[in-house]
């Protein structure tokens, strides 16, 4: 049967778009904070000496430019784009598609050696198969934020950054259909070649806390690497009262979940909202970026606009760009 709904999704994926007239953001001047988008669901974040990475994917395997069935991360191709990563602490994985986790056992081993991994306990039955040392994979489904109650905050070594997972779901892929759903319950002795051996596992958003020295927020991030339908992914109630600074979207299938994302826009009320996952991933080179086949991006880039507060900003990034952050609001007393 998953075969045949992989069979089904190749047929039915067309051709990936050219993104000429978009309004790509390309430039931009790093300062402190940095954001940098690496493709697909990768972000690069850097605060105060530490950096947080949001999983990467940049292996991109294909049968002939379609999604592909069997599926190996490639090193020479991570090590070529993956940008210096050894202050990387935390690794956060949303879900657990090849397309967000292929790469992650690589980067690990390899890019970014401190770092920790956490996401689902699907996640981490998977990265067994890689052979990581247990110490490195965080359960963090079992703490996360589910509706109004918070979760637990994981903390990077310096606590200048924190995270909390929060309970979401991956909206369907096309026409109501979800593929690669699923979990493991156990550890894997190696790490899969099809592509319907990667499930979906729960999917998580992320609220990410930049700290001051007193260790209050000084910008808040709301991260989703897949669409989903409120109330999932909303954040929790949470007493600081902290507005969130930057919320980091999803367009793949975005259409596909109602009311994403002008209810989780409406609730954050963010200062900038950047929109990633846009780009084709089957076999392309992220360095010439098309638009992903059968995205309406044009519809998506007005949703997002009509939902920001007066004083939001909207980027569109190409892979590899750094983006401004909000000027800083001032500290409570």
């Amino acid at each position: 049967m998953r075969p045949l709904m992989l069979l089904c999704l190749l047929l039915l994926a067309g051709c990936a778009q050219n993104p000429t007239g978009l309004p790509l953001e390309r430039g931009g001047v790093a300062g402190s904070p940095s954001l940098q988008y690496l493709g697909v669901g990768g972000y690069l974040l850097r605060w105060r000496g530490e950096a947080l990475l949001f999983a990467p994917s940049f292996s991109n395997p294909a049968t002939l430019g379609q999604p592909p069935l069997r599926v190996a991360a490639d090193p020479a191709k991570i090590d070529a784009l993956m940008p210096p990563a050894t202050d990387v602490s935390m690794l956060l994985v949303g879900h657990a598609h090849y397309d967000h986790l292929l790469d992650v056992p690589w980067l690990l081993q390899h890019r970014a050696p401190q770092a920790k991994v956490y996401g689902s306990r699907t996640m981490g039955h998977l990265l067994a198969g890689a052979k990581l040392p247990k110490t490195r994979i965080v359960d963090a489904e079992s703490h996360m934020a589910v509706g109004a109650t918070p979760g637990q905050w994981f903390y990077s070594p310096e606590r200048h950054l924190r995270a909390m997972a929060i309970k979401a779901e991956h909206a369907p892929h096309l026409l109501g259909m979800k593929f690669l759903t699923g979990t493991y319950d156990g550890d894997l002795d190696a790490l899969p070649r099809w592509v319907w051996q990667w499930p979906e596992g729960q999917t998580l958003a992320w609220l990410v806390d930049l700290l001051d020295e007193q260790g209050r927020p000084r910008y808040r991030i709301h991260y989703q690497d897949a669409a989903s339908r409120p109330p999932l992914g909303l954040p929790p109630l949470l007493p600081d009262s902290q507005r969130v600074d930057v919320a980091i979207l999803c367009a793949g299938s975005w259409s596909e979940a109602p009311g994403y994302p002008a209810v989780l826009l409406k609730r954050l009320q963010p200062r900038l909202a950047v929109i990633g996952h846009w780009e084709d991933f089957f076999g392309n080179d992220p360095r010439q970026p098309q638009v992903l086949r059968l995205l309406d991006i044009d519809q998506l880039l007005a949703t997002v606009r009509d939902n920001l507060p007066a004083d939001g900003q909207l980027a569109l990034p190409v892979p590899f760009a750094q983006l401004p952050m909000p000027a800083p609001l001032p500290t409570p007393r």
